[in-house]
């Protein structure tokens, strides 16, 4: 069946900039519009919790199918780069409702998926395949997830949550140097690139350099990009308590 075939056809080839990069963007504000008008209802709703976990089970199985359709197509498929683990933990928190999980989420996920969106590093066709929809989805729910524990479960956010999002995220940056190092000794992956500790995406690098410089461009984007996030999530906070 093409819809879940690896490979784009050559007329709806999926490029940065282009009338399909428009669609995408397009769908997700959609969405959003759908999100922002139907996330109070959902949550005044008596079956809110089923919402949430029959959510968390399609996330789930869109999840298993991407595993399946990359593994197929004789591609590594391991959910190490940052969108990928925090769309895992998005999961976890619709299931547990765990505001640890959520303060994590709330930052890489919002991040994540707005540069995604942005810049996508995407080759695996337009609107005729799989693999469209489910980027759509998966950085879709790591955005609206957050936001919506944010506006109706008024889950909180500080400076001291700030730093601790900063610290792990540099901790899994870091690690994933190892990650990418060993995948690459041991030729399982010898282009592994997670968390772009090794290189950024190609279309992107006139703008953040090489290896090893392009590590410390990306750390001073990440700190602005989490204090924008926190300025804005810490004084819808703030509001809400006065």
């Amino acid at each position: 069946m093409n819809f879940f075939n690896f490979n784009p056809s050559p007329d709806l080839r999926f490029d940065m900039f282009t009338p399909m990069h428009l669609l995408m963007i397009m769908i997700f504000i959609g969405v959003m519009i759908i999100f922002f008008l139907l996330k109070d209802k959902i949550f005044n709703s008596k079956y809110e919790k089923h919402i949430r976990y029959s959510l968390a089970a399609l996330l789930f199985i869109n999840e298993v199918i991407l595993a399946i359709f990359e593994i197929r197509a004789g591609e590594i498929y391991l959910p190490f780069h940052l969108c990928s683990i925090s769309f895992l933990l998005t999961i976890v928190l619709l299931i547990t409702n765990n505001e640890k999980i959520f303060i994590f989420v709330f930052f890489t996920g919002i991040i994540g998926g707005v540069v995604s969106f942005s810049i996508p590093e995407f080759g695996n066709g337009g609107y005729d395949r799989y693999r469209f929809y489910e980027f759509i989805i998966a950085h879709s729910a790591i955005i609206y997830v957050p936001i919506y524990y944010l506006t109706n479960y008024k889950y909180k956010i500080n400076f001291k949550r700030l730093i601790s999002v900063v610290v792990i995220t540099n901790i899994l940056g870091f690690s994933m140097l190892g990650v990418n190092a060993i995948l690459r000794a041991t030729k399982f992956y010898p282009e592994a690139n997670y968390m772009f500790t090794m290189g950024p995406p190609p279309e992107v690098e006139s703008i953040f350099g090489v290896f090893p410089w392009h590590l410390l461009v990306f750390e001073g984007v990440l700190l602005l990009s989490f204090y924008i996030i926190y300025y804005f999530g810490n004084r819808y906070s703030n509001k809400q308590n006065s």
